[in-house]
């Protein structure tokens, strides 16, 4: 078993590694910082498990091309988690376009590359998991979040039309939409990040989305912490 994991190296993306890796996969880390890849990948060696690398940017330049330069690597994948993200506050009424653009790179496009390449390599039909870490934001917009939840809403509407695209295969699209998790996203912001959820809360949902029978298929899972208010 091979999982391919965006955004891997901190947070929800690298506690989801940790789990994967415990329950025997292989895994493939993604990320922009090679330093802190291969700290990721020293961290997570194992007997018997493979930890492979790719540094890129899923964000910018030419993804597809990127992505294609590195095929090898995704050969044999069965699961893959679209993790990347980048939270980012703008006010609705004052949204710049520039910014705006920047958010659906991230948050949109990079993860449709990647699925799209990955789909591409799957010749063995060996992919059997796609799981989208979104937002509580996918569903409910914030207005002092404008950009981030028009592209979280719109990264909803792709796994939507993903699922129900992937239904008759053996493929199973499934997203996750947490609220607020304790992810370096706050790193700079007064909160008491304890009553967060903690990543490896998600990387619990991770591994039941991957324990269901293979007719099951778990759509959404909706995450909240009991009691914090940012």
């Amino acid at each position: 078993m091979k999982a391919v994991i965006s955004g891997a190296t901190r947070g929800i993306g690298k506690a989801i590694a940790e789990k994967l890796v415990l329950l025997g996969y292989d895994v493939v880390l993604l990320a922009r910082n090679k330093e802190d890849l291969e700290q990721c990948a020293t961290e997570l060696s194992k007997p018997n498990i493979i930890v492979e690398t790719l540094s890129i940017d899923l964000a910018k330049g030419n993804v597809v091309s990127k992505l294609a330069e590195n095929t090898s690597i995704f050969k044999n994948a069965s699961v893959l988690v679209n993790n990347l993200g980048e939270y980012s506050m703008q006010n609705a009424a004052a949204i710049d376009l520039s910014r705006l653009k920047d958010q659906m790179n991230v948050n949109l496009y990079s993860a449709i590359a990647l699925t799209q390449e990955i789909l591409k390599q799957d010749t063995k039909e060996r992919l059997h998991n796609i799981i989208n870490i979104a937002s509580v934001m996918s569903l409910k917009s914030a207005s002092f979040a404008a950009d981030y939840s028009i592209s979280k809403h719109a990264f909803k509407g792709w796994n939507d039309a993903l699922r129900e695209e992937l239904k008759s295969t053996n493929k199973k699209v499934s997203a996750i939409y947490p609220g607020s998790v304790n992810t370096s996203s706050w790193d700079e912001i007064d909160v008491k990040r304890s009553e967060m959820i903690q990543p490896e809360d998600i990387a619990e949902m991770v591994s039941c989305v991957l324990s269901m029978k293979k007719n099951t298929l778990l759509e959404e899972i909706h995450v909240s912490p009991r009691a914090f208010t940012p």
